[in-house]
């Protein structure tokens, strides 16, 4: 009898004991083969193992309850803990209800689910013949939608209960993933907003100095005009040209900042010579610097890489320009090209005063301060257009003392290089 309980429940042990009263009453008892009661003590013992039978039985059925209860609650906690693991590898809302609507198809046995996204009726959990509305509450306040699931059969309070544990597990992951945008916009808004500083320091510090000089030199012009000499007004011309286009390159170099960090740059590559770039930013340091110090060390075998020439113009040109500004005059500068098998190397070297290792970085970045109050962005938009071309730039260390900025760019196969004899083969 208790065996039938654990087995079977508690229906089939009720059933034994009576049948087995019956059958001791029949075949042990006398008179044999008769239910007629001879002795009554004897009948009694049989009444008093009757009852014996039937609590046995009905312990063993709790027990086998108990057991299944416990298999079921360790199935739905591996089935939960699965789901949140699950939840956790998704980073958008999309990811959050394919997870929930193949757990519930599967493991539900659910004939179909539904989900109202924001803005769709918000139906209370509670279950009708054969739909269970669940809504999708990561708090009192926060819904995110509406959960709706049928069933082929009426579910049980076990599924009902199950589903809930499931989209409440779900509400939570959807809240995870918008805090999560909500802290990476935060971050965003932290950095435009220095950004934003910055540009308003560059723009009180680095515009408005060209812009005093300019008014400076044009109100000597007007009211000395008659008591300047010849030297003096060309001087003041050539002032007025020199700072009008400091601040045009100023303005430029915003706007193309601007451009880099939307990633609205135009690139259009082809097939360029390092040392050509280099002659032409040699030439542009001499006509704005009047500079002789700039030296070009290129050798003859340097392979051809695709960029764009614009573009890897105004990058060197930004680095070169740099050693220009703020290298004592006494320094040179060289401008080398050095191939490697995956890329070519443009290399800036000079030999004034060294860049700590922690500034290296910081440099490149939009609006760095530098020592001289100025704020810089020629680096930073070096480094967009390295970039944007797949390449790398990072400064080390001029042996015997100094900087050198390296703008590497990968090489590509000669393979795809158009060949003059082309036609004739």
């Amino acid at each position: 009898i208790l065996g039938l309980a654990i087995w079977l429940g508690t229906g089939p042990s009720l059933l034994a004991a009576v049948a087995s009263f019956f059958a001791s009453e029949f075949f042990l008892l006398k008179p044999l083969y008769s239910l007629a009661v001879g002795d009554p003590r004897e009948f009694l013992d049989l009444c008093v193992y009757l009852v014996v039978a039937i609590l046995a039985g009905q312990l063993g059925a709790y027990a086998r309850r108990q057991a299944h209860m416990a298999h079921r609650r360790a199935d739905e906690q591996k089935l939960l803990f699965s789901l949140s693991s699950a939840f956790n590898r998704v980073a958008d809302r999309e990811g959050v209800f394919d997870t929930l609507q193949q757990v519930v198809t599967e493991q539900l046995d659910a004939r179909e689910i539904s989900i109202l996204p924001d803005g769709g009726e918000v139906v209370a959990p509670g279950r009708a013949q054969q739909v269970i509305s669940c809504a999708l509450l990561a708090s009192e306040d926060i819904v995110y939608g509406t959960v709706r699931v049928t069933f082929d059969t009426t579910p049980s309070a076990e599924q009902s209960s199950l589903l809930t544990a499931c989209v409440l597990q779900a509400a939570m992951a959807l809240r995870r993933i918008e805090l999560a945008e909500q802290a990476e916009q935060s971050i965003g808004f932290e950095e435009a907003d220095r950004l934003k500083t910055a540009l308003l320091h560059a723009v009180s510090h680095d515009l408005r100095t060209p812009i005093t000089i300019i008014k400076t030199s044009a109100n000597a012009l007007h009211a000395l005009e008659h008591r300047l000499s010849d030297e003096e007004r060309v001087e003041m011309i050539e002032t007025i040209e020199s700072e009008t286009d400091q601040l045009n390159r100023m303005v430029g170099n915003l706007l193309d900042l601007s451009r880099l960090q939307a990633g609205a740059l135009p690139i259009s590559k082809d097939w360029n010579a390092f040392s050509d770039i280099a002659g032409d930013v040699a030439a542009l340091a001499w006509e704005r610097y009047r500079a002789e110090r700039v030296r070009i060390v290129f050798p003859e075998d340097l392979p051809l890489v695709r960029f764009d020439y614009g573009l890897m113009l105004q990058a060197l040109g930004n680095v070169v320009e740099n050693a220009l500004r703020y290298e004592p005059d006494s320094s040179q500068i060289e401008i080398r090209g050095d191939p490697f098998p995956a890329e070519v190397r443009l290399l800036v070297v000079n030999h004034g005063p060294s860049i700590p290792p922690a500034e290296r970085d910081r440099i490149m970045e939009p609006f760095y301060h530098q020592e001289n109050g100025h704020v810089g962005l020629g680096l930073a938009i070096s480094k967009g257009i390295v970039e944007a071309h797949h390449g790398r730039i990072w400064v080390e260390d001029t042996p015997g003392g100094g900087a050198t900025f390296v703008l590497a760019l990968p090489r590509d196969t000669l393979e795809e290089m158009p060949r003059e004899d082309s036609g004739g083969r």
